[in-house]
Parts: C-alpha cells; structure tokens; sequence
C-alpha cells in the first residue's frame, strides 16, 4: 500500500491519534476546535485534549496540547465534553477518567480560561448520580430559553442498556443530576449527546453503542439524530425512546460523536471524527505515518420538513481555486482530470440515461444510484483486502450531488445535505481521474481545485 493520507484542508495533528472533537466553541474572535488526543502513540491508550483555532473556518493554527490527564481525578483520560462561553469566558466540560485495579471512575469535570490559550481546571462538578455505571460521560452543556443552563451525559444504567442524563445549573459553574432525559433497550450505551434549537425545532444528536458489558468492551456504534419537543421546565422529552424515530446521520464509512455549535451570525455549525474504523484498519491505514485520523469538514445544519440536513459550511468555497475541465468521452460518458485530490465538485440538474455510476481515481472508490430500485451506494476499495466494501441507503430520487475530495477522504452530500456519505480512501499510485456514466448532456457538472 502506496499514497499520501496527509489531508490538505481537513483538521488533523502532526503526530499521534485524533478522535471526537471537544469544546467547539467561537471566543475572543476565534473558533476553537478541541479534540481527543493521543500524542505519543496511534492508538487509544492515552488521552489529553489538543486545540485547533482559526478566524475564519479556514485558515486554522494547530495550538497543541491544551488539558493534559494531570489530576488525581483525570489521571487516565481527559475525556470527551464541550466549551460554553459564560460572562466573556471559555468554560470546558470533560469527563475525568481514573482507572484503580481495573475499576472505573467518571467524574464530570471543569476549566476556565480568559484568553483561550491558558486553561485553569477547577476540578470535578459532577459525581455519577445513583442509577448509573461508570459509563457516564461526554458532558454536552447549553443555555436554555429562559435563564438555565443544561447539560446532556451520555450514560449507561445499572441494568447495562444506555441512556441519556439531564443536569440543570443557574450559572453554567454548580451543577446538579435532575432527570434520565432518555433511554434505550437496544444499547448498552450512549455516547456524545447534543440537544439543541434549530429552525424551530429540538435536535438531538447521539451515538448508540453495542457493549459486551461482561468484558466492558464496545462492539459497534454509529452517529444518530432526532427531532423532539424538549420541555425545559419539566425537563423531558416528548420521544424519550432512543430505539424510536431517528435516523442516521451519515451513511458512509468514516463518521461519529458529532458536536456541535453557534457560530456569531447564529448558525449551527456541526464537526466530528472521520473515523469508525477498527483496529486493524487503524494500523494499516498509516503504517508509514507519523499520525491519523481527522476532522469533517465544518457542516451548518438545518432542518427540512422535519428532516436534519447538512452542508458544507459557507466559508469554505472561499478556497475554491481553478476550475477543472470536464471531458465528453462518449454519449453517456464525462471524464474530468484534476491535478490533485483536493477539489469540490457539484453535479447539479442529473438527468440519468440509465444507472449512475461516479468512478474515483481509476477504482479506489464509487458512488451509483439506481434509479428504479430507489437506492444508493457508496464503495471503496478497502485497504485491507483490496475488495469493494460497500455502505447504501434509499433515495427517492437523485436531484444534486456535491463532492468535498482531499488526499484521503471524500464527503460526498446528496440532494443538499439529505444524504451524506463520508469516508477515508487510502490512494494509491494513481493519477486523479474521475469518471461519470450513465448521464446525459443536460446534467451540469462544475469541478474546482481546492487552494
């Protein structure tokens, strides 16, 4: 296995293991973009939170470690949270891990900062309420309509199947358990909630996962949304059932603990962890690199019809460069060359002469759409058997189809943010070609170079 899986523009540290992205928050004229960090190793056996910022959304400095595991209780991981700006502060919330004998302890933990760049822990505001495991953690925190700040952990209960937990303050600082907010059979846990007001609506965002709780080992999870009422009086939900009405939020590979939050001008801006890959794929993919794994590109959500959309957010088609050519091969056939990886691509008006079919560099990933069956299929070549793996789901019909392609990765988005597909591709020894069959003339196809 050949190529370079260092991306162009997506978010990833020069060394170590990336995962879910914590504290996103917009303070002192910057966004902040926090994540899950192992520095020393590509593996998950230590963890601390590293810091990206930038004042545009595209221009980011990597600022490095920003709260290391260095207290009695988060001596074993800095875990996942978020960042809340209160009184012209950053305020972060993590869960402190500490490992005794093989015991697991979770506390929900704190770390103010005036100028972003210092970060003062103030210690645990949260032991796990009676009813819970150890599995509590990912505080997520927001201010509600009226003068309450909430704040939703992910949790497991005594019995071992998952759910979500509600805590209530009147300052964002002294915190108290109030309520399970929701709840699942299915699952043995639930992990990076995010409850907030969209268009109108109540979103919640979470990541049901498979446990084998005897071994405490996860065995799957994914990234799931859902539109509710939320009362904050009373402090539920009219769906509290997490097993009922949702839908998964991206139908690709590579996607999980999605967090969110406002921009200034009060859109909701979306990143998470372009990963869901195993061990094994872990190790293969960068083998021959200093690190891996990274961000998605920053989304803005909306919602439709009672459906989350997501888009790539407005700020980076400031990047967009040269416009490549698109070539009429044959009838059905377009051809496009572009001199790197790095583009974003728009097929708008599809008008399908029979089955579309989207080729990426000569074999190493595709993307079809049938039609008659009603689906979608998105397929890479993995890197561990050389074989097609495939991820699909159903689509009424195809309208636009947009493309964010870097050295390693493609975001593909269906019929405006409807559909999402995002995934890792390893490249090889190959020049970029794209291949388009199955559409005819009138389907409008614009390519540019990312710069």
């Amino acid at each position: 296995m050949t190529g370079k899986i260092r991306q162009q523009y997506h978010l990833e540290p020069d060394c170590g293991l990336l995962n879910d992205p914590n504290g996103l928050a917009y303070f002192k004229g910057k966004y902040h973009v926090f994540f899950q960090w192992n520095r020393f190793a590509k593996n998950h056996s230590y963890k601390e939170w590293g810091l990206f910022t930038s004042p545009d959304l595209c221009s980011w400095e990597f600022e490095g470690s920003a709260i290391l595991p260095d207290q009695s209780y988060d001596k074993d991981g800095v875990y996942s949270g978020s960042g809340y700006v209160i009184q012209d502060k950053l305020y972060l919330f993590y869960t402190g891990n500490t490992k005794t004998c093989g015991k697991r302890k979770s506390r929900q933990c704190m770390a103010v900062s005036e100028d972003g760049k210092k970060f003062l822990k103030t210690g645990p505001v949260l032991e796990t309420p009676e009813g819970f495991t150890e599995h509590f953690r990912d505080p997520k925190v927001f201010k509600g309509k009226g003068n309450h700040y909430f704040m939703v952990v992910g949790a497991q209960r005594k019995n071992g199947k998952g759910s979500i937990a509600l805590c209530r303050s009147k300052d964002g600082i002294t915190w108290e358990y109030t309520n399970m907010l929701a709840v699942t059979e299915q699952y043995e846990m639930i992990e990076c909630p995010d409850l907030f007001q969209l268009d109108g609506n109540y979103v919640l965002l979470f990541d049901p996962q498979k446990r084998d709780n005897e071994k405490d080992e996860p065995e799957y999870s994914f990234a799931a949304s859902k539109i509710v009422n939320f009362d904050e009086k009373t402090g539920t939900l009219d769906r509290e059932n997490l097993d009922e009405g949702y839908t998964v939020m991206d139908s690709g590979f590579d996607f999980y603990a999605p967090q969110t939050f406002l921009a200034p001008d009060g859109r909701r801006v979306l990143f998470a962890w372009m990963s869901r890959m195993e061990e094994e794929q872990e190790k293969a993919f960068a083998e021959n690199e200093p690190n891996i794994h990274c961000q998605t590109i920053p989304r803005e959500l909306s919602v439709k019809d009672g459906k989350l959309y997501q888009h790539p957010a407005r700020e980076l088609y400031q990047q967009l460069g040269n416009e490549v050519t698109v070539i009429l091969k044959s009838q059905n056939v377009k051809k496009a060359y572009p001199e790197n990886r790095a583009f974003s691509m728009r097929i708008q008006n599809i008008d399908l002469k029979q089955n579309l079919c989207m080729d990426f560099h000569q074999g190493e990933a595709k993307i079809e759409y049938n039609p008659v069956e009603k689906k979608i299929v998105f397929s890479r070549c993995s890197w561990l058997t050389d074989e097609w793996e495939s991820k699909e789901c159903r689509l009424e019909n195809l309208q636009e189809m947009e493309v964010w392609s870097d050295n390693s990765s493609l975001e593909i988005f269906v019929n405006g943010g409807e559909k999402v597909f995002s995934s890792r591709i390893l490249p090889k020894d190959r020049k970029p070609e794209l291949t388009f069959a199955g559409i005819t003339e009138r389907t409008n196809i614009k390519i540019k170079e990312i710069i």
